[in-house]
């Protein structure tokens, strides 16, 4: 039986609600000490934990052993093997209720950390330990004061929007909206509207891919009405989101015109001197994201040729996961236009960087790309891959 499951029967042998545990849970948490999100999120994460949608964190255990007088065994919170997470490093020597300078430079540093982590790895083994810094951080958010405390705000933003990030592309659009949530919450205390247009965009972003358009469209119409001032790669995958939505809500000229305005800005992006969250924002990649929303619109031979093209451009080997996505969208493309051979070539490097990413994404683009070359999935050039891609679509089931 999986954990979620034993956590839950644990509750109820107890006759505890949900909300009664939480209560009790968090009482434990300050008791031992352990940092524990607020009420909001602790309800969320309850829900997580006991329906199998992500694992226990490591500091929680020990919480959930004292709530309900059992081991962890028999609450089914023993440690995995195969999977070793790197243990973070120490805290500089200052109390964490008053973030120090040092204290900021420090989760400054782990972040970065993190996304360079996120680009060779993937998110999976990633979400445990950002989502285990989250308390803190927001506990040291609420007692930062002057010109320490927006500092703060612009980790807190930027760490809570990584999170939601990860979760995305693990295939969790549920958990990925509420920490974006949480990031827009920070963002606008901050006060800096090229954050908060960048984080609503994000919200745009999660919320097409999970079908949501209607919802899409209007948090891509809020980040560009943010301010008058976007920068240009801002502006770009703004754009990119509005463009999006139109596509799934089958509105090809307003579709069309977002794209290419989302191109200009995009290539004027290229010579930018400010700084801002959107750096991959290249034309080739408004290019990649358009290509799909061509096959959506009844035309993959457009698509095609937008992924060839932003292919043949594509700016370096950092943008690996990027790339991935865009090889499996280029072969489900060619698949609908009946070029099979090179959708077998695509979807086979697609399939190589998803292994290797762990990234939600990619195979779930994949596994449209499986649908569409069952029809001639007999084919001798074709038996491998689609076998490989069945496996594929098993693991995202």
């Amino acid at each position: 039986m999986s954990a979620p499951n034993l956590l839950k029967q644990a509750r109820k042998r107890h006759g505890w609600s949900q909300e009664q545990a939480i209560v009790r849970f968090e009482q434990i948490g300050c008791r031992l000490k352990i940092d524990v999100p607020s009420r909001s999120s602790l309800r969320t994460l309850f829900s997580m934990f006991e329906n199998d949608r992500r694992d226990v964190p490591e500091a929680y255990r020990q919480i959930f052993c004292e709530l309900y007088r059992a081991s962890a065994k028999e609450i089914g919170l023993e440690a995995k093997t195969g999977i070793i997470v790197a243990a973070l490093p120490t805290l500089p020597q200052s109390s964490p209720d008053a973030p120090s300078p040092e204290v900021i430079a420090y989760l400054s540093n782990v972040l970065a950390e993190h996304s360079r982590a996120d680009a060779l790895l993937g998110p999976l083994y990633l979400v445990p330990a950002v989502q285990a810094q989250l308390p803190l951080i927001d506990r040291l958010v609420h007692s930062a004061r002057g010109s320490d405390r927006r500092r703060m705000l612009q980790v807190a933003t930027q760490f809570a929007e990584f999170c939601g990030w990860l979760y995305q592309d693990s295939g969790d659009p549920e958990c990925a909206m509420h920490w974006t949530n949480q990031a827009l919450d920070y963002a606008q205390e901050l006060a800096d509207p090229q954050v908060v247009a960048y984080t609503l965009m994000r919200k745009s972003n999660i919320a097409t891919e999970a079908g949501r358009p209607g919802q899409g469209l209007g948090l891509a119409n809020a980040a560009l009405n943010t301010t008058s001032n976007l920068t240009p790669r801002l502006r770009a995958v703004s754009l990119r989101q509005l463009a999006n939505a139109h596509a799934l809500l089958g509105e090809p000229r307003e579709f069309e015109t977002a794209v290419d305005h989302a191109i200009q800005q995009a290539t004027e992006g290229l010579t930018q001197l400010s700084t801002d969250k959107a750096r991959y924002c290249t034309p080739s990649y408004v290019e990649m994201e358009a290509g799909m929303s061509w096959v959506l619109l009844g035309n993959p031979g457009a698509a095609i040729s937008a992924f060839n093209n932003s292919l043949a451009q594509w700016p370096d080997a950092a943008q690996t996961r990027d790339k991935g996505l865009c090889l499996a969208r280029l072969a489900t493309a060619a698949a609908v236009q009946g070029e099979i051979e090179q959708a077998i070539q695509a979807g086979t490097q697609a399939l190589t960087i998803a292994q290797r990413t762990g990234s939600a994404r990619i195979r779930a683009q994949l596994g449209a790309l499986h649908a569409r070359l069952a029809p001639v999935a007999e084919l001798p050039s074709v038996r491998d891959l689609t076998r490989l891609l069945a496996q594929c679509t098993r693991d995202i089931a």
